[in-house]
């Protein structure tokens, strides 16, 4: 150990770095699924070196990235990544090429081999986005969010997990992949956990949707007082789970993941939605926010709108339905039942 922390590698942790390449590969395969970190994990955290040197795997092969000019190390690069496809992302040694597990170790061996000044503890830091206002943030480790009008997100990096809270709206997420870093949403009572991949989730009415782009995500929920725990769920791509108020989870699936990502290119799509749900991702975006009488708060709403366009959603919703509308001021609208 250095005095900065780090740990050092040396000659004799060969076979050290050849596991953490193959974990490496494993986890980076497209067929890896969240319920495979319990095992990367346990061996990551049996021994500090197994951490430090899937950390230096991870940072090189990185850094070598589509700068790499020289012909062995592209190949290695192909056909490492090739025969973890093959595998199914279970790559074992017998399975992957020796000879290509040394090249990609012996990319490690040429940098430093100092690690832990890039995975200190950050602080929170908070995002947000006002009426009407998307904003696209790029996080350190290279994931991205996409804030719809209105939400908000705290972040938290530690040297062990990513950590996001959506304390409000809606967010999608593109997820940068690091095995040894969890990245996890908490919306509500839930928390979505996910390697590299693309999801998107909301907090409208209380309920949170958490609809799957690309890629695995398990979902478990925080222990409610006086009620038997509920094992963590895991969803397909072009699905979406919804969490009621009360913690009751429905699994939708056929998701059309274009109309639930609609809002970034300015769309929003209603299919059979209560009125007040509607109303308020309507409000996201308008000046003249709209009041939902409870009495028609649950009536089933279908249609495609603008985002803003709040009149054309007000029109709409007293053209086809019992539903009338009334002006209070200049800034809000109430619709109620029409007598």
């Amino acid at each position: 150990m250095t005095d900065s922390g780090a740990i050092s590698l040396n000659a004799d942790d060969s076979a050290r770095l050849e596991a953490a390449v193959e974990w490496f590969l494993r986890m980076r395969s497209g067929s890896a699924g969240v319920e495979e970190l319990p095992e990367f994990q346990q061996w990551a955290t049996s021994d500090p070196r197994n951490a430090a040197a899937y950390r230096q795997v991870s940072s090189t092969w990185a850094s070598v990235g589509e700068h790499a000019s020289a012909a062995e190390i592209v190949v290695a690069r192909r056909d490492a990544l090739e025969d973890a496809r093959r595998a199914g992302g279970a790559v074992q040694p017998h399975l992957v090429s020796r000879r290509r597990f040394a090249a990609v170790a012996a990319i490690a061996a040429t940098s430093s081999l100092a690690v832990g000044a890039w995975f200190i503890t950050r602080r929170e830091q908070s995002y947000s986005t006002g009426l009407g206002e998307r904003r696209t943030l790029t996080l350190e480790d290279g994931s991205v969010v996409t804030l719809d009008a209105r939400s908000r997100v705290t972040v938290r990096y530690s040297s062990r997990e990513r950590q996001i809270a959506l304390k409000e709206g809606q967010a999608r997420f593109d997820v940068a992949k690091d095995a040894l870093r969890p990245f996890r949403v908490h919306a509500r009572n839930q928390t979505v956990v996910a390697l590299g991949t693309q999801f998107n989730v909301e907090i409208v009415s209380g309920t949170v949707l958490v609809t799957l782009l690309e890629g695995h995500v398990a979902v478990s929920a925080a222990s409610q007082r006086g009620a038997p725990a509920q094992a963590p769920v895991q969803i397909q791509p072009g699905q979406q789970l919804v969490v009621s108020p009360r913690h009751e989870r429905q699994i939708l699936t056929d998701i059309d993941v274009n109309r639930a990502t609609a809002w970034q290119t300015g769309k929003m799509f209603f299919d059979n939605e209560p009125l007040g749900a509607a109303a308020e991702r309507v409000n996201r975006y308008a000046r003249q926010q709209i009041i939902v009488d409870p009495a028609v708060a649950d009536v089933a709403v279908s249609g495609i709108f603008n985002t803003g366009d709040s009149g054309a959603f007000i029109e709409g919703i007293t053209a086809y339905f019992p539903v009338r509308a009334e002006h209070l001021g200049t800034s809000e609208i109430r619709l109620s039942a029409r007598r």
